[in-house]
């Protein structure tokens, strides 16, 4: 489900960016004043006017430290364009109109729901068989909570979520404070090799939410994942394609668990 890549968004990665676009900038600078150094400084030819030579070598300098400035100003405008800046999911704050007051509180997911929209969570033997056809015995991370719901009452899942929070998983907080959301979401849909994947309003609780496609065994089905300070989950809809409605029903979800 997680896939290691270096977080683009991260300030380590957008300060290299920038330090790596004036370094080479610098390089060229450097160039430019070795492979003009003869031309820099003329000699004056026999019978000639030393005055001269002196004006012409000024004239010469001043049009390679004009060269190099531009050099400098054009590398300085590309890195402060190609700064990007995320910060890490830990420091998301939810509107603060969620909260009634002038300053938001940061949400958390407490319990999944027993039901929400027309979704009702599978329990006892129906859902010892849906986990055991998803897990399909691969060991899952520690912390991790997952929900199986049926929508149309046929004792078969169409909706399955895992959450991990902090709330129950201390490991999380540490976990979001060295990742920005962006990443989160690129490894989860980078891991499951989703495709077509879209960002959705994320909602009164802030943070993030996109969905995707992923191949199930019937062909695609939606993935949406949520993300904020302190949880992040993955929601697959098993016999869902439109992701405008699978980002309709994550949120409401969303919205159900968060308190």
């Amino acid at each position: 489900m997680i896939v290691a890549s270096v977080d683009t968004n991260s300030p380590e990665y957008a300060f290299g960016q920038v330090v790596g676009i004036v370094g080479v900038a610098l390089v060229a600078i450097v160039v430019v004043w070795r492979q003009t150094r003869d031309w820099r400084a003329p000699h004056t030819p026999p019978g000639g006017d030393p005055a001269d030579t002196l004006r012409e070598a000024r004239k010469r300098h001043l049009i390679i430290v004009g060269a190099s400035l531009l050099i400098f100003v054009a590398a300085c405008a590309k890195a402060a364009i190609s700064y990007d800046y995320e910060p890490p999911a830990s420091e998301t704050r939810a509107p603060a109109a969620a909260w009634g007051g002038s300053e938001a509180s940061e949400p958390r997911t407490g319990a999944l729901p027993n039901s929400f929209q027309d979704f009702r969570r599978m329990t006892g033997e129906a859902a010892e068989r849906a986990e055991a056809e998803v897990v399909a015995g691969r060991k899952m991370p520690e912390g991790l909570r997952t929900g199986y719901y049926d929508r149309d009452g046929d004792g078969s899942f169409d909706l399955v979520v895992a959450v991990r929070s902090a709330e129950w998983d201390p490991t999380v907080r540490q976990e979001k404070a060295n990742k920005s959301i962006a990443q989160e979401f690129r490894n989860a849909f980078a891991g499951a090799k989703a495709h077509d994947v879209t960002s959705f309003d994320a909602g009164q609780y802030g943070g993030g939410l996109s969905c995707g496609l992923v191949v199930g065994p019937d062909g695609d089905q939606a993935m949406c994942a949520w993300s904020d300070a302190s949880t992040f989950a993955i929601v697959r809809q098993v016999r869902e394609t439109d992701l405008a409605a699978a980002a309709r029903t994550t949120l409401a979800l969303r919205n159900a668990a968060t308190h």
